[in-house]
């Protein structure tokens, strides 16, 4: 009696875990009958709502089964451009059974000796999604489509894209899959082509890719694996172009103006990250290595880098302030580059006028540390290191800090622009320590003996969304100092237009005067740097600066007084006015002094033409600088001497 029961019991089990597949088997053999077509048709049209055409239904059975149509086309929606969604001949899937239970329709695979196929993109609407509410997700999955032979017309109205691309091969061990296309992506001209060799039919393992883009500047090679779903990718990846601010266009990554660029390294993604270490190359005339990740996980993407330059250009730098890189020969510059410094050249402005782009500041988050260990520059800019730490959070940039190692000394800045505000308000702190006087002036050869450490600081703020913005509506204040040192007493003589004393001093070598002290204070309104406190003391020359320099209108006016302390029997004491735009400034003699000591002159000579040289007389009025007093409150307002 028990074994009965236990028979009946076995007996009801298998015939369950059987009974949905016996029923399978028997609905795959009606369906290869010519009324199974027709009944499969129109469930297809109806589950899918599209129109469904199906010639020649064959089963293989297996697992999973394999299923062959003659022909078989489904037709996209009413909205789609192009009436198809796939047209093949000679089609042939494989269907898991599992997920049919669930009332899902799983092909991992799909191919077609010829084929078209037409997939389109609206907003959240996609041709592959089927349903009345297509924007819902599909309960028919694919997994790959594979055409020995075919066209896919793939269109994105939205991201301005529209690809034809032809691809033809042989999936499986041995073959090689190809695949070249052509048209437009994201509104750029654009060519790829890609091999797959071994393409593994089952998926059983991520694709090999080898293939090679052009998207309007940009060109891209890469070689490596990549999942089917996409969602991992390993590739060995050479980017070259133009200006980095183009494959951001692409991309949808935030990237700033850059000089042409060429980069090489290895690109991985996996879930929400892309990462692309190491990598190294050029970007303009600078060596360029480190790591950069892109991560889409928070409420806004964060692009982290490290990198690291040997040799900096300088003036590689520029497009990142709005000012385009040198452009002469040798130099790397995109055609937009050249077009902008020569329209730069021809106003004769000096401060970058290009505004920076902070409506992309609120779509990404940034954190970004560069370490140049030497810098090229001109000759007159002593700089010889560069790091800084950029962060942009919530549409605010802070450099912090932002460091130059320059003669022999640093200057280290503390800079945000906040974006948030309306317009952007900048501001900058800057500390200068231990600039050296000989190394500040290289191209100053009565410099090259000078002896004496430069220190200040610098509190700036303003408003605007470009650097000629920003310092011409600065307020603040802009402080430095010398305590002591050396410097050529053939500079102090010319300064005070003593002729006999620069004869003298010009046979003889590295004849240097003691420099008691030197302090330059400004006070700054409205983009108009006022002097306060500008004194240059030395034992034979007192020079006191008066003036300003106009930021807004880039240009300066101000007049250099020297009074010597040593008497000279000719000398031409006259203020010294430095006026002009700041690009190209004028440095003369005032004219007015000069003049009224000339008419002394013929006076006397009309009487004896010897006394014309009683009116170039110096007696040396001058008398030292309150020194102390001048540095303690040069102090007061932040130059203060730090330890090294």
């Amino acid at each position: 009696m028990k074994v009965t029961k236990t028979r009946r019991w076995l007996i009801a089990v298998v015939a369950v875990l059987l009974l949905p597949l016996v029923a399978l088997g028997l609905l795959l053999l009606v369906a290869q009958s010519e009324w199974g077509e027709s009944w499969v048709e129109a469930r297809a049209s109806a589950a899918l709502d599209r129109e469904v055409d199906i010639e020649g239904i064959s089963v293989s059975l297996g697992w999973p089964p394999r299923i062959i149509f003659a022909r078989l086309r489904i037709g996209n929606p009413p909205w789609a451009k192009t009436r198809n969604l796939i047209d093949a001949e000679g089609l042939y899937a494989r269907v898991a059974v599992p997920p049919l239970f669930g009332g899902r329709v799983v092909v991992p695979y799909l191919g077609a000796h010829r084929a078209t196929a037409g997939l389109e993109i609206d907003g959240e609407r996609a041709t592959w999604r089927f349903g009345k509410e297509s924007n819902k997700e599909s309960r028919l999955l694919l997994g790959m489509v594979f055409l020995d032979d075919g066209h896919i017309k793939f269109l994105d109205a939205g991201d301005k894209t529209d690809l034809d691309i032809d691809v033809k091969g042989t999936a499986g061990e041995g073959g090689t899959l190809t695949a070249s296309g052509k048209g437009r992506f994201r509104g750029e001209a654009a060519t790829a082509t890609v091999s797959i060799p071994n393409l593994n039919p089952q998926h059983e393992a991520p694709l090999e890719i080898d293939g090679k883009a052009t998207v309007g500047r940009t060109r891209a090679q890469a070689k490596g694996t990549l999942t089917t779903d996409g969602t991992s990718l390993d590739l060995q990846f050479h980017l070259v172009g133009q200006n980095l601010k183009d494959f951001g266009g692409i991309t949808g990554i935030v990237f700033p103006d850059s000089p042409p660029y060429d980069l090489t390294g290895r690109l991985r993604h996996q879930g929400s990250e892309w990462v692309f270490d190491p990598f190294s190359g050029k970007v303009g005339d600078s060596d360029l290595a480190g790591n950069a990740t892109y991560a889409k996980s928070g409420a806004r993407p964060l692009f982290t880098a490290r990198l690291r330059s040997r040799v900096l250009d300088l003036d590689d730098l520029g497009p990142l302030i709005g000012a385009p890189p040198k452009t002469g020969a040798g130099e790397s510059a995109a055609p937009e580059q050249k077009a902008q410094a020569a329209r730069r050249e021809a106003t004769q402005r000096l401060l970058p006028e290009k505004a920076f782009n902070t409506a992309a500041w609120a779509k990404m988050d940034a954190d970004v540390r560069l370490d140049a260990a030497r810098v090229e520059r001109p000759k007159q800019l002593p700089i010889d290191k560069l790091s800084t730490h950029l962060v942009l959070k919530d549409s605010v940039l802070r450099l912090q800090p932002l460091e130059f190692g320059i003669a022999q000394g640093r200057i280290t800045s503390n800079i945000t622009i906040d974006a948030k505000q309306q317009p952007a308000r900048g501001e900058i702190k800057a500390d200068i320590q231990g600039l050296q006087l000989a190394p500040l002036f290289p191209t100053v050869d009565s410099m090259k003996d000078a002896l004496g450490t430069l220190y200040g600081r610098v509190d700036l703020v303003g408003r605007g969304t470009s650097v000629a913005q920003l310092l011409g509506s600065s307020e603040g204040k802009a402080n430095v100092a010398v305590d002591g040192g050396r410097i050529s007493a053939l500079l102090v003589e010319l300064l005070g237009l003593d002729l006999a004393e620069s004869v003298l001093l010009l046979g003889r070598n590295h004849s240097q005067v003691r420099l008691r002290c030197a302090v330059s204070g400004f006070v700054v309104k409205g983009g108009v740097f006022t002097a306060d406190s500008f004194v240059v003391d030395t034992d034979d020359t007192v020079i006191a600066v008066e003036g300003s320099i106009d930021m807004g209108h880039e240009t300066l006016d101000l007049v250099a007084r020297p009074q010597p302390k040593d008497r000279s029997l000719v000398a031409l004491r006259s203020p010294l006015t430095m006026t002009g735009p700041l690009r190209k400034p004028k440095v003369r003699p005032q004219a007015g002094p000069l003049a009224a000591r000339a008419a002394v002159a013929i006076g006397l000579a009309a009487i004896n033409p010897a006394l014309a040289l009683l009116a170039l007389i110096e007696t040396g009025p001058g008398k030292d600088a309150p020194c102390a007093q001048l540095l303690s409150e040069a102090k007061a307002k932040g130059a203060v001497k730090k330890a090294p």
